[in-house]
């Protein structure tokens, strides 16, 4: 055997080790989700008892909903204030401008505890009560760099070029954007939206310091697994991995699309 195919078959082995070490505490969680005993070992037969719990929960359901409607909330501003931002860094010349890249990116890449306590400082400050407002801003805080800087690198390949041309050929700066820019740049849009939805809906360091009584998911489940550990928590973790499994494979699809082509329809008549 030569030496190329045992580094190609050792790199094949250790490939296949760090994905078992990723993705096996998930299976494990799954199988587990449907195990009729509530510990971890003694698996015997199938049951979907905890699901069952899991929808007797209204509390559990509450918070559920709750994370739900603040990453639909937060994924809404972000599409909006990150695709204008991602036009500003873009398009606009000023000095600075590396640097002021770094630091929007900040409150994404900043360890989330310390987001948490400089945001809780600030609401604190400007006597805000800790309510749902106030967990939106800290989502908010981190999902805008996410969309922003996932439109900036498709705005960078697509070039000011078929905005021109569009002017050039009489439209105006909003009809541009309407009808050739934002059709080229809406994959990578969609794509960046359903991160930061997926990004918002794991979040909970952030959400502990700003949440009252108003609890998202995360938060809701961490205060379950503090008085000892519940199957439903298998059965939410479950849920939670497959939704996420299903946001991921929809953001694949839209990111990996080309920014130069957008198929126009013809014209009738």
């Amino acid at each position: 055997m030569s030496s190329l195919r045992r580094r190609g078959i050792g790199l094949r082995a250790y490939g296949f080790l760090v994905y078992f070490f990723l993705y096996f505490p998930l299976l494990i969680v799954l199988v587990f989700s449907f195990s009729p005993t509530k510990t971890i070992v003694g698996i015997s037969g199938f049951t979907l008892k905890w699901y069952e719990e899991l929808l007797k929960d209204g509390n559990l359901l509450t918070a559920f909903g709750h994370t739900l409607a603040i990453g639909a909330a937060a994924v809404s501003i972000a599409v909006v204030l990150g695709t204008a931002g991602a036009f500003f860094v873009s398009r606009a010349s000023f000095p600075g401008k590396a640097v002021f890249r770094t630091l929007v990116l900040l409150p994404y890449i900043l360890p989330g505890i310390l987001m948490g306590i400089s945001l809780l400082v600030v609401v604190k400050a400007l006597g805000i009560p800790l309510s749902p407002f106030t967990v939106l801003l800290g989502h908010v805080s981190f999902t805008v760099p996410v969309v922003m800087f996932q439109v900036m690198s498709r705005i960078a390949r697509m070039g000011p070029n078929y905005q021109w041309a569009a002017m050039d050929l009489g439209a105006n700066p909003i009809q541009a954007f309407w009808y050739v820019t934002l059709p080229m740049i809406r994959t990578a849009v969609i794509g960046a939206a359903l991160l930061a939805f997926t990004v918002s809906f794991d979040e909970i360091v952030i959400s502990y310091f700003l949440t009252g009584t108003w609890m998202t998911l995360p938060v809701y489940i961490y205060g379950m697994m503090r008085y000892g550990l519940s199957p439903k928590v298998y059965a939410i973790s479950a849920v939670i991995l497959v939704m996420s499994l299903a946001l991921i494979m929809l953001m694949s699809r839209y990111t990996g699309r080309s920014a130069e082509v957008h198929r126009v329809r013809p014209s009738k008549g």
